[in-house]
């Protein structure tokens, strides 16, 4: 009883919270409707309404006694008088007003309010001060909670270094997840927070909303989940889905439905549980499994977690309606890779507003419409990539009303230079090797179609030792910049036919059979590790997984998210012989793969933009699933070259030249440019024969890059991937 008392007397306190700020005019009006519903007198005015108009227009005189009219001849009477007043009058024998002092008229009723109005306010306020008095602890409190900064809103203690337990307050929770986390760091039983994690978690507990950066490997699709799984549903908040999460791709929601199984099988009585009372997943797949999808959300339509891809939820609402999926009334709303689903350079401001865009909207507009007024909003977490920029916070102010920035707090530093950032994006322990593949044409291949490849190493580029020579390499160059190459290349690739692209993914295929037979690499992949092969989006898994196997005589498959997840574990390695995987580079954006410490790229096409590099390297891990912090060192610390150090993951990166030629000018120029950006990152050799370099070729690299790229072709040759095409280009 004392428990429900006090609550009751909180929610009075701060109902009445404002009651001390009333001013007269609210009392005025308060008094004003009682007392148009009691006419007492007969009106000479058009209307009571325009009396008491003028009656509350009028300044307030002093509390005196009206003075009696002059005239006294003169009947100022605003109602007729009662059979007793007549009877009082006659007998005092005058025709005095029958208020004695005062006048029947305005200033009476003037009066007599004032009186009304004073007894009002001394009840009103004498027994408001008397409850704000007694209940002001309350209201304190109150106000406390709502106006302190955020490090003191912050529930852990941030002086010490967090543990698990102190960030996942449900134990059976936090036990389960040590549990799981346990198995994947080789039975390790201390399972430290990276700093990313340690600072989300902290931002989490003031109620925060959030946008966080931070570097690949560092946890941070992990502490997303585990903040949806381990936030509790206020009493007060309706039945309804408590937390939303939206990932970019079916391959993440393979991927978070796997994690969430694994940690719920840790629990006790795990094999009581209903999963689907926990998580749900929706994605778009076989029309077997979307209508299984829409039966479970009909069967169970309030789990406590919803993962889902933006494209399938708003397929839903569409078809089904808003009230079909409960999620008007969320209390977390989080998104992973929320950089990767919008234009990366414009952010918000593309004309054309990307699916997760537009479902964020019809979330945030769908709680204002269903939620009650106690209803607080819902936590927004956005996980954005390493080299987002304040733009994107400023862009987010603009043209969204996602988040309550009187709560919000950033992960990471959106204010440095996004050219020269301070700390690495790719980690120093990270290594790249780029190799050149050129093709060998004989008379004899030419009748049998089969051909060989030859191997070089690219020269190393060098990048300096200061920032200024980082900064006039990325931008001295006229056309070697983000915007051209972006024009240049996909004007190149719309107008090669498909047959050249197939015998471009030939040559690289056969040039990564060549390369796998290299001591270098052999010695690499001692040990039957398996390595991952990542294509453009253009080119059919299967059809690149058949093209390997022929060329390579290795045992090569697609990559099976659902299954394969933690294939490069070292567990894995051992319970079965090596093999090569295949996977585009979209559905690679996001996942986690512990253990994968090998990565080919088949073509520079495959690397979007400069700073999608960081990306596909970042997928490399470690046997937990993360990057150490170590790595990510200061920006100008430059790793070192020498074989002697063995790097914890090596990507390289094939690309296709013409028979004796060189690389494209501003593929060369690109990938420069990215390897500068993203961290100095250590280049290392694979093949141990580099490519010949002279003057010559130098000139015409400065040429290309610091003159107009579109007279190099205006003889209707085109140059793509090594392939040299004359005359008009024509799908064949």
């Amino acid at each position: 009883m004392k428990r429900k008392s006090k609550i009751k007397s909180k929610h009075l306190s701060l109902r009445y919270l404002r009651f001390s700020e009333l001013s007269a005019t609210t009392l005025r009006g308060s008094y004003n409707c009682f007392f148009t519903q009691k006419r007492h007198f007969a009106s000479k005015f058009n209307s009571d309404d325009a009396l008491l108009k003028s009656i509350l227009s009028e300044e307030r005189d002093s509390d005196l006694p009206e003075v009696q009219a002059k005239d006294h001849d003169i009947n100022v009477s605003y109602r007729r008088a009662s059979p007793v007043e007549k009877n009082q009058s006659a007998h005092e024998g005058n025709d005095a007003p029958i208020s004695g002092n005062l006048s029947i008229g305005p200033k009476y009723w003037k009066s007599k309010y004032r009186k009304s109005y004073r007894k009002v306010e001394k009840g009103l306020t004498g027994a408001l001060k008397g409850y704000i008095d007694e209940n002001m602890h309350l209201i304190e409190s109150y106000n406390k909670n709502h106006k302190l900064s955020l490090s003191k809103r912050v529930r852990v203690n941030i002086d010490k270094e967090l543990t698990w337990f102190d960030v996942v307050p449900a134990r059976s929770l936090c036990e389960a997840l040590l549990r799981y986390l346990s198995k994947r760091n080789s039975g390790m039983k201390s399972i430290a927070l990276t700093q990313f994690q340690q600072r989300f978690f902290a931002l989490m507990s003031g109620n925060s909303s959030i946008v966080a950066k931070g570097p690949s490997g560092s946890g941070r699709s992990l502490t997303l989940l585990t903040s949806a799984l381990s936030l509790r549903r206020p009493k007060s908040k309706r039945p309804g889905i408590n937390s939303l999460l939206i990932v970019k791709s079916n391959a993440l929601v393979f991927q978070y439905e796997s994690i969430i199984k694994e940690i719920v099988s840790e629990m006790r009585g795990a094999d009581k549980m209903n999963i689907k009372k926990i998580a749900q997943f929706l994605y778009r797949g076989t029309p077997e499994e979307e209508r299984q999808q829409e039966e479970d959300l009909e069967n169970l339509q309030t789990p406590h977690i919803l993962v889902t891809t933006p494209q399938r939820l708003l397929d839903i609402l569409s078809s089904h309606g808003m009230d079909f999926v409960k999620i008007h009334n969320l209390s977390y709303i989080g998104v992973d890779d929320f950089t990767s689903m919008i234009d990366e350079e414009l952010y918000l401001e593309s004309s054309v507003k990307a699916p997760v865009v537009t479902l964020l909207d019809f979330v945030m507009k769908l709680q204002d419409l269903k939620k009650k007024q106690k209803d607080l909003n819902p936590q927004v977490v956005l996980i954005a990539d390493d080299s987002s920029s304040e733009n994107l916070i400023s862009n987010l102010k603009e043209y969204t009303k996602w988040i309550d920035w009187k709560f919000f707090a950033p992960v990471g530093n959106f204010k440095e230079d996004n050219e020269i950032p301070f700390y690495k994006y790719v980690g120093k322990d990270a290594a790249v090797s780029t190799v050149l593949v050129s093709p060998r044409f004989t008379e004899e291949s030419e009748k049998s179609g089969k051909f060989k490849v030859s191997l070089h190493d690219m020269r190393p580029y060098e990048y300096g030792a200061s920032p200024k020579q980082w900064i006039d390499t990325l931008n001295k160059n006229s056309y070697g910049d983000a915007e051209t190459y972006k024009k240049y290349r996909n004007s190149k690739w719309s107008s090669v036919p498909t047959s050249v692209k197939k015998g471009e993914l030939e040559i690289l295929c056969a040039g990564l059979g060549k390369l796998l037979k290299k001591k270098t690499t052999e010695a690499w992949m001692k040990d039957g590790k398996s390595a991952l092969v990542v294509h453009p989006d253009e080119y059919n898994s299967k059809y690149v997984a058949e093209v390997l196997s022929g060329k390579t005589g290795k045992k090569v498959r697609t990559f099976d998210i659902r299954n394969d997840s933690l294939r490069f574990s070292e567990m894995a390695c051992k319970d079965s012989d090596s093999e090569i995987l295949v996977l585009n580079v979209s559905s690679l954006i996001g996942l986690t793969l512990p253990g994968l410490d090998t990565i080919f790229v088949l073509g520079v096409n495959t690397i979007k933009s400069v700073h999608h590099l960081s990306t596909i390297i970042g997928r490399t891990r470690l046997q937990n699933g993360l990057v150490p912090d170590k790595e990510y060192t200061l920006f100008s610390q430059v790793s070192q070259s020498s074989t002697e150090t063995r790097p914890r993951s090596r990507t390289f990166i094939l690309c296709s030249v013409l028979p004796y030629g060189s690389l494209d000018p501003f593929d060369r120029n690109f990938l420069e440019r990215a390897f500068i950006t993203n961290g100095l990152i250590r280049q290392l050799p694979a093949v141990g024969v580099q490519e010949i370099w002279n003057e010559d070729l130098q000139k015409e690299y400065d040429s290309a890059i610091n003159g107009p790229f579109e007279d190099q072709y205006s003889n209707g040759t085109t140059v793509f991937g090594g392939l040299k095409i004359s005359g008009s280009i024509t799908d064949q």
